[in-house]
């Protein structure tokens, strides 16, 4: 029996789903819930994209969609997020350094400070050095590339595929 049905039954798409509530104080120059996309840029889109490179370099053909919101959209075009998002990973580096430094003679932790401060690094260079402070730019790349499959949703959150089966 062949491995692949010449007449699958059905197929099956992971879909990427990318979502932050608008979150945006220019009037306080910290804001704790601005957070939110800080820590989603480190933990998950930059080191998505450095994943998506790292594939390209290593021959492993791939193809992925994926849903940017709205909201998250406008927060990552943002030049005042961006500028502050550069001022948050320039304090976590700076704290890892330190951690680094701290735990010199712990092996047991030392190792994780020198993993988050190669994190941070990593992501530094790419928001800054590679995108521009674009993330953005960053999706697009890879949609070009025919590797990414952006899709949208309203700007209110609901899945549009599902509110059509389920409109309530």
């Amino acid at each position: 029996m062949n491995r692949y049905e010449s007449n699958p039954k059905g197929y099956l798409c992971l879909v990427l789903h990318a979502h932050l509530p608008f979150v945006r104080h220019p009037e306080c120059d910290y804001m704790m819930e601005e957070n939110w996309l800080y820590e989603a840029l480190t933990e998950t889109y930059l080191p998505l994209l450095s994943l998506f490179d790292n594939l390209i370099d290593d021959g492993v053909p791939f193809r992925l969609t994926m849903s940017l919101t709205p909201p998250l959209c406008s927060m990552l075009s943002d030049s005042l997020l961006q500028e502050r998002y550069l001022r948050h990973i320039n304090k976590l580096i700076e704290l890892a350094e330190k951690e680094i430094e701290r735990t010199a003679n712990q092996p047991e932790f030392h190792s994780t400070a020198q993993f988050y401060l190669g994190r941070f690094l990593m992501c530094r260079n790419l928001f800054e050095n590679v995108y521009g402070g674009d993330v953005l730019r960053g999706f697009k790349k890879f949609q070009d590339s025919g590797h990414l499959e952006i899709i949208t949703c309203g700007a209110t959150h609901g899945f549009l595929p599902n509110m059509q089966l389920n409109p309530n």
